[in-house]
Parts: C-alpha cells; structure tokens; sequence
C-alpha cells in the first residue's frame, strides 16, 4: 500500500501545509459568521494572514532544509487563495 504524500514530507513541510490549511479554514469561517460580502472578507483576511505570516517570517531567524516547504511557500499560497475571489468581484 502506498503511503500518503504528507506522510513522505518533513516536519517543516507538514507544519506548513497544516498552518496554510488552519489559515484558509479560520479565514472562511470568519467571512461566513459576519459579513454580507463573504468573497471580499475572506480575500482581506487571507492577505491579512500573509502579512501578519510575512512578518512572524522576517523576525525569525531559522533556516529550513532548502527541500523544506517553508513560510514562504504558505505566503504564497495564501495571497494567490486571496486572488481568486477578487476575480468574481466586479
């Protein structure tokens, strides 16, 4: 039986798809509870999510394996999420 890819990654790497994950996660359940505009909201949190990230990245001073998914990666992921619903916004 094969084993699953996150199983296959280092810590660093799962650390970072799982915070990636609990950021998308909390972000679309805040845009859901109060806001009329949940695309815009949820679009704002996650860009808020990757410069509060991007701040918390610039602070630390630890090096990641280069073949590590770092916080970088999730920044990324984070404000192309935060692109997609701006683009149903006209």
């Amino acid at each position: 039986m094969s084993h699953s890819v996150p199983k296959k990654l280092d810590i660093v790497s799962r650390v970072t798809i799982h915070v990636f994950a609990a950021e998308v996660l909390f972000a679309a359940l805040l845009a859901a509870c109060g806001s009329k505009a949940f695309a815009a909201t949820f679009a704002a949190l996650l860009a808020l999510f990757a410069v509060l990230q991007a701040m918390a990245a610039f602070g630390a001073r630890r090096r990641a394996p280069s073949s590590s998914l770092t916080e970088w990666d999730g920044i990324a992921w984070l404000l192309l999420v935060a692109t997609g619903p701006l683009l149903f916004l006209r």
